[in-house]
Order: C-alpha cells, then structure tokens, then sequence
C-alpha cells in the first residue's frame, strides 16, 4: 500500500523514448493523443472568448457583466460552460490513467474537481431571478455554491502544479535537435515556458487572494479564472501541438546519427513509449 501511495506521488523525470516512424500503428495512436491533448488546450484558451462573446450576443452585456467565469452557469453559456468542463474533466481523468505517478494523480484530481466546478453551480448573481437547480432545492445554495468553490481552488491548483511537473520532465529531457537536425526549440526553454505557465496560475490566485484580504477591487475572480485557464490551455497546446508528428511529417534520423541513438532516450521516435513533448 505504501509502495502504491508513493508511486502515485512520484514525478515523472524518465521520459521513455518514442516509436520509430516506420511503427504506423503506433505512430496513430501517437498522433490521436497529440490530438486530444491539443483540444484540451483549445478548450482551455477558447472558453473565456466563446462565453464573453456568446453572452454579448445574447444579452448584450459586455466582457465586464459577469464577476466571474462560474456566473455565467446562469447565462445564455450554460451549456457551453457545462459541457467544455465537462470534456476537460473526462480528458484529465483517462489520459494518465494507467499510470502511477504525480502526473496522473494531479490529472485525475484536476479533472474530478472540473466535474465538480461543473455539476455545482455557483449561487446566482443578483437580479438573476432563474430558479434554482434540483441540486440547489436539495441541498441549498449557498452550501452547493460552497462546494463549486472548493471544486474550483483544488482545480486550479491541480493545473499549476501540473504545468510544474510538465517543467520537470521536459528539464530531464535531452536535447534532440542537433541530432535529428530539428528546428525545435530546446528542453530548457520548454522547462522555463512551462514554469512561467505555472506562476501565472499561482500569480492569479495570489493576486485574488491578496485583494479579498486587503478588500479592494483590484483584482477579480473572473481576471484570476481568466488567466488560469488562459495558462493551462497555453501550457497543454505546447504539450500537444508536435505538428511534425501530426501531420505525419517527421523525420526520419539522418545516417549522421549513431546507431545507438536510434532506440535510446535521446531518439525524438525511439522504440518503445509513446510519451509526447
């Protein structure tokens, strides 16, 4: 039991190489989970945009109408609100899940809490006079809007510290540039932009936190959930946008490269693994 709770809390640092081009088969199911990976990231960067612009359009109110990306559960975005949460929460919770470590206890954390951020709205703004949810009669407004806040700071806590994680393994990770002749940036630079992903959730939430306790306007929820989310899509675009490997367009190494590199950690496809940038 103890070997499990460790395993679970262990960070990934040994990326396994990756399949040969010539694996086709492996090579799509590659490439499906690039995909996904990269939608999750869209979802993330493009849910602020739909809602604002979707509720301008339906009811006219401007980017500044709603105190925070939770009200507008009860805007003319219900659905879109609902159902991107939703789909970010089923991702988080099946992509790591046969594996033990921090990557995928964060992820499976991160997506139950989205499931919750979701299926408990927040308490109704005022002048909203829509009638509560079958949940809310059941259990109360303001002890489910409780649990959509406690569902919401575990989420976006879950996401910085997993964009921390994203850092540490691409630090582990060997430069494969000049060896594949690769114009792609280094693993250093990947570490630093995840890490700067990272602080701007933490730098979010701080400034939020900092605002309620010094009880001024400065800083909204909407302007912390905005950046967060902004972050994580930012941060799992760069994790699954590998265009070379989407569009089926990488290369193949060069005969420059020892045969030794070729199935070692250092080969961009080696033989075994399908772990993504």
């Amino acid at each position: 039991m103890a070997g499990l709770v460790r395993s679970l809390l262990e960070p990934v640092t040994v990326v396994a190489p990756r399949p040969d081009r010539s694996e086709v088969e492996r090579l799509r199911y590659l490439r499906s989970y690039l995909f996904m990976r990269t939608m999750i990231g869209a979802l993330g960067v493009g849910l602020p945009v739909v809602l604002v612009l979707g509720d301008l359009a339906l009811s006219g109110r401007g980017p500044g109408g709603r105190t925070s990306l939770s009200a507008y559960y009860w805007s003319g975005g219900r659905d879109v609100f609902v159902g991107t949460l939703c789909a970010v929460a089923v991702f988080l919770v099946t992509y790591k899940v046969v594996e033990a470590n921090l990557d995928n206890t964060l992820s499976t954390v991160a997506g139950v809490a989205a499931l919750g951020v979701a299926l408990f709205p927040t308490s109704r703004p005022v002048g909203v006079l829509d009638p509560l949810t079958p949940l809310q009669a059941h259990l109360g407004e303001t002890a489910v809007a409780r649990a959509h806040a406690g569902c919401a700071v575990v989420f976006i806590g879950s996401l910085a510290v997993l964009s921390a994680c994203f850092a540490v393994r691409e630090g582990c990770r060997p430069d494969r540039r000049r060896a594949h002749g690769s114009a792609r940036c280094s693993a250093g630079f990947w570490r630093t932009y995840h890490l700067a992903c990272s602080g701007v959730i933490v730098a979010a939430v701080a400034g939020l936190g900092i605002s309620v306790v010094l009880g001024g306007p400065a800083w909204s929820p909407a302007a912390t959930e905005v950046a967060s989310i902004w972050a994580f899509g930012a941060s799992w675009l760069a994790k699954g946008l590998e265009l070379d490997v989407l569009l089926g367009t990488a290369r193949r190494p060069t005969r420059r490269v020892a045969r030794h590199e070729l199935g070692g950690p250092s080969s961009r496809y080696g033989s075994e693994g399908l772990d993504a940038t």
